[in-house]
């Protein structure tokens, strides 16, 4: 009997999800502001594009230093029950 090593599945979390959308927001905005100024023979405004893609790096920005606090402190809610269990 062959033992197989089975895959380990991550955990699918919310930042995950956010990044995803963010993705497909851009690329959407993206195609769609191409697709107007070749086809429709109108220009998104350049403003609404800066605004768009500096919100869209602000998201990606933020989760990136919240995941990156959790990967260098810890996590705070298993180092406080590690520290319980030491005192009992």
């Amino acid at each position: 009997m062959a033992f197989r090593k089975q895959k380990f599945k991550r955990k699918k979390h919310f930042s995950d999800y956010i990044i995803a959308a963010a993705i497909v927001a851009i690329g959407l905005y993206t195609a769609s502001a191409v697709v107007l100024q070749f086809c429709g023979l109108m220009e998104i405004s350049p403003t609404l594009t800066t605004c768009w893609f500096s919100f869209w790096t602000v998201e990606i920005v933020a989760l990136a230093a919240i995941k990156g606090g959790k990967v260098k402190h810890g996590d705070k809610k298993t180092n406080d029950s590690s520290k319980e269990s030491e005192d009992i």
